[in-house]
């Protein structure tokens, strides 16, 4: 576990009010490997580092009531109790059953029964619920979840900026990798292995070769002797993920690529003043689309993303209305594009009280090898 008993006590306090405020008695919480909305409140209840495994927990508003994790193996079990804040771990060869004993057991055949992803729980487990237990009140509580894990504590902010410099050491030394007739296996092996040899729990690392952005999984295809090579490094350490998207030149850069990297910078540094708490994500966002075309460029609709335990918490864009408040992390990577060619570009930011804080020292030289 990364983080303390502190840490932990502080987290179930902070659900145990919000369950509370909104009259939730027990809640259920799925998933596996916190990408894309999977399984980021697991975690966030649990700091068990699960990857790729479907697990089923259920916290209690009751202070007295350890959390349930049930699993499905006696593997997932010995490393759950080394590695959770489980209290009690169950085996299960069916989750629905054993979920439904928990209810019975726990006397909430009256309860409200709040679910991170309502709109994701299965559709049959809900319906069988129901019929069984018609006292019972499904109710979302996704929503609650993921404003809780939008501030990051001391300890976060602390795991947080040691995934930035591991995603830093890894563009650094990984880019030397980078040679003709390499296959982009090859170097992404490299860079998955700075990565996972530093304690990096998980990866989504992207290179590409050629006059634009190309994001798609490395392949068997090898570097060619001149072009820009695009590499987006992202990293999870601790629950928290980081990333920088970078281009190198083999050879020297042509004239389309200069300009993309200046523009993309340009409008990074335009942006950032806007970056700060109490401002709406919409600010920064269209600053950044306007100077992207302000230099000449057009703007792929991509702006970045705020992440946390999930790599993707929400999406930043000119329309997101969302408030930017202290705690949160927004990896800012503006995708401008020229006459057939792109460049997507960026680095990871934390919000401070005053402004933010640019995570990732790697500078912002496009760099020819």
């Amino acid at each position: 576990m990364f983080l303390s008993p502190k840490e932990k006590e502080s987290r179930f306090r902070a659900v145990r009010r919000q369950m509370a405020e909104q009259g939730v008695d027990a809640l259920i919480a799925r998933g596996s490997s916190a990408v894309r909305g999977d399984g980021a409140a697991f975690r966030y209840l649990t700091d068990f580092p699960n990857i790729n495994i479907p697990l089923v927990l259920i916290f209690f508003r009751a202070t007295g009531e350890a959390p349930i994790l049930l699993v499905e193996s006696r593997f997932q079990a010995m490393r759950a109790e080394k590695t959770s804040w489980a209290g009690d771990i169950r085996l299960s060869n069916n989750f629905f059953q054993s979920l439904t004993e928990v209810l019975k057991e726990k006397k909430l055949d009256q309860a409200a029964i709040g679910i991170d992803g309502l709109h994701n729980f299965p559709y049959l487990w809900g319906q069988r619920i129901e019929e069984m237990f018609p006292g019972v009140t499904l109710t979302e509580f996704g929503p609650a979840l993921k404003k809780l894990r939008a501030y990051r504590t001391s300890e976060e902010i602390k795991l947080v900026k040691k995934s930035a410099a591991l995603v830093d050491r890894a563009f650094i030394e990984g880019i030397k990798s980078i040679k003709p007739g390499k296959t982009e296996w090859e170097v992404m092996a490299r860079m998955d292995y700075l990565l996972k040899s530093q304690g990096v729990e998980k990866t989504f690392n992207i290179i590409s070769q050629g006059p634009k952005v190309d994001a798609y999984v490395p392949s068997a295809r090898r570097i060619k002797k001149k072009g820009m090579v695009f590499t987006e490094i992202t990293a999870n350490y601790g629950g928290f993920w980081t990333q920088l998207a970078r281009a190198v030149s083999l050879g020297k850069p042509d004239s389309k690529l200069v300009k993309l990297h200046q523009g993309a910078v340009k409008a990074i540094k335009e942006a950032l003043p806007y970056l700060k708490p109490g401002n709406k994500v919409a600010q920064p966002m269209s600053v950044m689309e306007q100077s992207v075309k302000d230099s000449g460029l057009g703007c792929m609709p991509v702006y970045g993303h705020i992440v946390g335990i999930d790599m993707v918490e929400d999406r930043p864009s000119p329309q997101n209305q969302s408030e930017i408040v202290p705690g949160m992390v927004f990896i800012v990577h503006p995708w401008p594009t020229l006459d057939g060619s792109s460049l997507l570009w960026g680095e990871t930011y934390l919000i401070t009280e005053k402004g933010n804080q640019r995570l990732n020292k790697v500078g912002d030289e496009l760099r020819a090898l």
